[in-house]
């Protein structure tokens, strides 16, 4: 069985930042208010998708150019909203979607984000899922916290802001420590309550957590880094691993690699999702899929993925030869996007990556319902749990995949009909409610 999981962010276009240059494609305008996202979610829920995931960055760029100049009149990622209080709106209109939110482990405070977390994880009865990023841009390092953060330190932060966390949600109050006995006056019990008394060498978190334990404790767990760090660290932290390659082959080579790197940590690939993102074209016939495909490409301009490619990996393309070979220029920003296109058979020129990052290096499936489900099969043969899913136009992508190939992937066993609203986030994708192993360093 597969899960799908439909990414957003709270900007004006989540996949193809031009895409705001087309008449159906209602986020351009529909980000800024709560009953477009409501509506999003119960059509997300009704057309069978798991969960809904937001994607969220700090600053308005300026690694293009050296300007942010660029990054706002091409519209990339800005202007964005706060995806966090949504949450509490989008689980009051729904039953069972999750609800995966973006947060960085450099910008906020464990104890911060532990309370935040453990609020909307009461309020969604147990539906949440936290991406762990450690950001990589300069300009949000200066709005932030000061001082820039380099790459491997960023994920020794993080790996001792997930502990803090993890020990604030899971060690702090005992199950039944809420006694609410009115006849001995006691509303909790102070025995059942402790300090966490965290020490390491980013993060000191004394504790006790403000909060009472919620439905999963710790949200599902989630992590996209694609590059040595980033898989080392998602293999010893996260349950829902989320990932972009171009071809099934990258997938599969992504997929060993994993499998390699947690067996050095002792956990099998059934403690743990693999979730590649795919864009889908998908219609009732391949001239319809591929005309919508072409349309989409037309909206796109190459500035557009010069300045996401520059901005995303925290490094200026604009002083590069456009025909220049991508594997000669070095970055330090979001290391495993640069790997994805080194990965793939083909050589990669800076051009060719910016007009192809434009609309972000997945697969991109073009055609039937049984066409592309037969390529989603093949992908869950080399190891897919499910995927994540692009939406070029929104909520256009996202109907079309519920009315053509929900019905086909139901039909072939490989998506279950609706289920009942009851069981967390945890449980439905993971299978348990069991937490994931703990690495307190």
């Amino acid at each position: 069985m597969f899960d799908l999981i439909a990414y957003t962010n709270c900007s004006h276009s989540p996949t193809v930042e031009d895409a705001w240059r087309a008449s159906d494609h209602e986020q351009s305008a529909g980000y800024r208010h709560l009953d477009f996202w409501t509506g999003l979610a119960s059509t997300l829920e009704r057309g069978g998708f798991d969960a809904l995931f937001f994607a969220d960055a700090y600053n308005v760029a300026d690694r293009y150019q050296g300007s942010v100049e660029p990054t706002v009149r091409r519209g990339e990622q800005v202007p964005e909203n706060d995806p966090l209080p949504l949450l509490s709106a989008l689980a009051a209109t729904t039953e069972r979607l999750g609800l995966v939110v973006t947060a960085s482990t450099s910008f906020y405070p464990p104890y911060l984000l532990a309370k935040k977390f453990s609020t909307i994880d009461d309020l969604s009865d147990g539906r949440l899922g936290w991406n762990v990023v450690t950001s990589s841009g300069s300009l949000e390092f200066a709005n932030v916290v000061g001082e820039y953060v380099p790459h491997d330190e960023r994920y020794d932060r993080a790996a001792e802001h997930v502990a803090a966390c993890r020990r604030l949600w899971e060690d702090s109050w005992a199950d039944d420590a809420v006694r609410e006995d009115a006849e001995a006056g006691v509303y909790a019990d102070p025995d059942r309550v402790s300090f966490v008394d965290y020490e390491g060498e980013y993060v000191d978190v004394p504790g006790p957590h403000l909060c009472a334990p919620t439905p999963q404790r710790t949200p599902v767990l989630f992590q996209a880094g694609q590059s040595d760090r980033g898989r080392t660290f998602g293999v010893r932290h996260a349950e829902a691993l989320f990932s972009f390659h171009l071809s099934l082959d990258g997938f599969e080579d992504y997929a060993d690699d994993v499998a390699e790197r947690a067996a050095t940590v002792d956990r099998s690939p059934s403690s743990y999702n693999l979730y590649p993102a795919i864009t889908p074209y998908v219609a009732p016939t391949d001239d319809e899929a591929r005309a919508l495909h072409d349309r989409v490409l037309d909206l796109i301009e190459p500035e557009t993925g010069l300045v996401r490619l520059s901005n995303h990996l925290n490094h200026d393309y604009a002083q590069y030869d456009l025909d220049a070979p991508l594997r000669e220029v070095g970055v330090e920003g979001i290391r495993g996007v640069l790997s994805t296109f080194l990965a793939d058979d083909r050589e990669w020129t800076v051009r060719d990556a910016a007009i192809r990052y434009a609309r972000y290096p997945t697969a991109e499936l073009v055609g039937t319902p049984d066409s592309v489900a037969d390529e989603l099969e093949r992908w869950g043969a080399a190891g897919a749990d499910g995927f994540v899913v692009m939406a070029p136009l929104v909520p256009r992508t996202f109907e079309d995949v519920a009315t053509h190939l929900v019905p086909e992937l139901r039909e072939r066993g490989l998506l279950p009909d609706p289920p009942a609203g009851d069981g967390t986030l945890r449980e439905r994708l993971l299978g348990t409610g069991e937490l994931p192993p703990r690495h307190d360093s």
